[in-house]
Parts: C-alpha cells; sequence; structure tokens
C-alpha cells in the first residue's frame, strides 16, 4: 500500500482514521505500507504493480488519467485499471473563516456573506469562474459538528509528533 506522509489528510490521516475506527489499527500495523514522495510515484507504483493500493484524494484519478498510460506505462486506462474501496469521511481544505473576536463581524454580517457567497454559485458563468480560479464548485454553511473528523485528525497529528 502506497501511503503519502503522515501530515496529508487525504494519503494519510483521513485513511488511518477510518482505519482505526473500522479495524482499531493503525497505518503502522500495516507491514507492507510504502511512503510516496508524491502522488505521481505513488500512481506509478500503482500502474507498475509495485503496490496494490495507494491512499489519495478523491480527484487522483482524474489528475493522473493522461499520465496513466501515456508516462506511467499502464496498458488500460485508469478507470479500467483501478476501482475506489474506501472513501473517508469529507475533507475541508478550504473554508471562508471569520474571526469570532471580530466586533465588526456580527451574526447578521456573516449571514449575509455566507448567503453572497452561496447566490454566486447559483450562476452557472460565475460558478465556473470560481472553479478556474479555487477550483471551489460551491459554498455551503458549516456548523462546529462538521469539524468533528478534523479535530480526531489533528489528535492523530499530535499523538504521532509525542
Amino acid at each position: 500500500m502506497s501511503v503519502m506522509s503522515p501530515t496529508s489528510p487525504a494519503g494519510y490521516i483521513y485513511p488511518a482514521l477510518k482505519l482505526s475506527d473500522k479495524y482499531d489499527k493503525s497505518i503502522a500495523d500495516l507491514s507492507n505500507a510504502v511512503q510516496s514522495d508524491s502522488y505521481l510515484t505513488a500512481f506509478s507504483r500503482l500502474a507498475s504493480g509495485q503496490v496494490d493500493i495507494l491512499l489519495t484524494y478523491a480527484d487522483g484519478h482524474r489528475d493522473y488519467a493522461e499520465q496513466w498510460e501515456s508516462e506511467l506505462g499502464a496498458e488500460n486506462d485508469i478507470w479500467t485499471d483501478t476501482d475506489t474501496l474506501l472513501i473517508t469521511d469529507a475533507i475541508f481544505n478550504d473554508t471562508v473563516s471569520v474571526s469570532k473576536n471580530s466586533d465588526t463581524m456580527t451574526d447578521e454580517l456573516k449571514e449575509a456573506v455566507a448567503e453572497a457567497l452561496i447566490n454566486l454559485t447559483e450562476d452557472e458563468k460565475t460558478c465556473e469562474v470560481i472553479f478556474n480560479i479555487y477550483s471551489h464548485e460551491g459554498y455551503e454553511k458549516a456548523s462546529d459538528s462538521d469539524y468533528d473528523n478534523e479535530r480526531k485528525a489533528q489528535e492523530l497529528l499530535l499523538e504521532a509528533n509525542n
């Protein structure tokens, strides 16, 4: 199994949380886990048969589809040669955040900003611009509980560093 650095959310942390939750195991318990220095290396190892599993982000297949055959030497396209085995909980990479300590950021202003951003993505052309700049496909309101898994991920990182 190809894993990324222990600080990688998609390539290590969230899969480690899933492994721990479902099987009470850690990646360190897996004798055949090897760390890759990049996702390209991980996909290359998968294409060549050096590994049978790789941990990657959701769009990894799409991002390496062209290189799969042309550079990595696979015989078929990436969609034929690979399957998705497991999906982790959502990873929140990008947020629009505000200060809890700001006198300016009233509840009304927070609501107005959130609604404005959500409304921007309702227009197809505006949504395309936002995607081209930020790779965001839309926005939705978050709640504190949405970050429970991120808190677990942070605990995992702290444990690994102690």
